[in-house]
């Protein structure tokens, strides 16, 4: 399920002590995190998960601006992504960060088909599931987990398990929606998304992606929202 490319840390180095003044993590900062899903979640069917699921699929293709900022315990560097979304599962991603450093990627399913540069793309989609909750969008089930679900009159919480992976959603109703993502690994803590929605439309607003065991947050804005009618097939294909 856990998606990931080489990494090359060199080049995001001199970011970090050039844009060290954006963030700096306090000590202690990281703490414990328990499970976001709830305690006591029974077998569910496979049609009941897709249908939760499926509240949360755009009904068409969109075009996400998002401003981005990443931060490490040396510090931090932000900039700016567009993110264009053909359903049910593709994805292509580019950003632009500081000192004129720029690229993209590919993403379908729970792969990453292609990235322009490998090492920095690396940093900013490190687990596509995670990924995918940070725009509000939960995976399908993979064939083969055990599903477990719950649901609430404040919402909703369900979970994949399969090969020592641990999956989990949380959708939650208060003030704002709310879209939780857990990705565990022999119950090591791999990562967690916490987004907001704007509104009852599911539009995501703000999305923080931790990683306690790099001790690494990525943070995403979404300035805008666009449907889109069509896509240029180009945009799949790695530039040559």
């Amino acid at each position: 399920m856990i998606q990931r490319l080489a990494v090359d840390r060199t080049i995001l180095k001199s970011y970090y002590v050039a844009a060290a003044s954006i963030t700096v993590f306090a000590a202690g900062c990281w703490g414990g995190f328990g499970h976001v899903a709830p305690e006591g979640m029974e077998r569910i069917s496979e049609r009941r998960v897709r249908e939760w699921v499926t509240e949360l699929m755009p009904p068409g293709a969109r075009r996400y601006d998002l401003i981005w900022a990443f931060r490490t315990q040396q510090g931090g560097v932000r900039g700016r992504s567009s993110v264009r979304f053909a359903p049910p599962d593709s994805i292509r991603f580019d950003y632009r960060g500081p000192f004129g450093q720029s690229g993209a990627a590919v993403v379908v399913g729970d792969s990453i088909i292609w990235a322009e540069p490998e090492e920095d793309v690396n940093e900013l989609i490190p687990v596509a599931p995670l990924f995918w909750a940070s725009l509000g969008i939960a995976r399908e089930p993979p064939a083969g987990a055990r599903l477990y679900g719950q649901q609430t009159e404040s919402g909703r919480a369900w979970q994949y398990v399969m090969l020592g992976d641990t999956l989990s959603y949380v959708v939650s109703q208060g003030a704002k929606h709310r879209l939780q993502a857990e990705m565990r690994r022999l119950d090591q803590l791999i990562g967690v998304v916490d987004l907001t929605f704007a509104d009852s439309t599911r539009m995501p607003e703000r999305a923080t992606l931790t990683f306690p065991v790099s001790a690494a947050v990525m943070q995403f804005t979404v300035e805008g929202v666009e449907s889109l009618a069509a896509m240029d097939p180009e945009i799949w294909k790695r530039p040559r």
